[in-house]
């Protein structure tokens, strides 16, 4: 069984055979099919100028396919273009967070060490600090401690002074006494 294929006839809008009796879509194909040669209807007449704008259709159709498929191409390498663009972009972004990372877990780390060497000169700095204010209080202390010495030597030499002046002054009233005497 051989199909041949057969143009809508309200395509270039000229009347055919199948204008006067129509197809029923609602009607099984095969109810026209299943009918033999002599029922079959007869193949229309096609004139040249409606082959030739047939002709003219189909390469319009060949050549828009074409700049379609071309236009696609384009298409289709820009955006794989676009696409190489943004995994570079990425990539650069990638590599430059990651470089971020490393520089703030490197000042972390600096920042870290300089904290922990300031407490450590601040602790440090404490117990010296601290040594100095005994230093003081013990120094302070000593001082003290000389001072009460020196004030108990100042009574001990004003009360020496003081016996000693008593003792010169009973000694020239027994010089003149023992003058008068003799």
């Amino acid at each position: 069984m051989s199909t041949h294929r057969e143009l809508n006839p309200f395509l270039f809008g000229t009347p055919t055979m199948h204008d006067r009796n129509p197809v029923d879509p609602n009607k099984p194909a095969a109810g026209i099919m299943g009918k033999g040669v002599e029922s079959a209807p007869a193949r229309p007449t096609y004139l040249p100028g409606d082959i030739k704008a047939l002709e003219h259709q189909i390469n319009s159709l060949k050549v828009a396919f074409i700049q379609a498929d071309q236009r696609m191409d384009t298409i289709t390498a820009k955006i794989e273009e676009l696409a190489r663009t943004v995994h570079m972009r990425l990539e650069r972004f990638s590599q430059a967070l990651v470089r971020l990372e490393e520089m703030h877990n490197g000042l972390k780390h600096e920042t870290t060490g300089k904290l922990a060497q300031v407490v450590a000169k601040v602790n440090e700095r404490k117990v010296n600090d601290t040594k100095i204010q005994e230093l003081i209080d013990r120094h302070n202390m000593i001082v003290r401690n000389f001072e009460n010495r020196l004030l108990s030597l100042q009574r001990l030499v004003s009360e020496q002074e003081m016996a000693l002046h008593n003792a010169q002054a009973a000694l020239e009233e027994a010089r003149v006494e023992l003058a008068k005497r003799r």
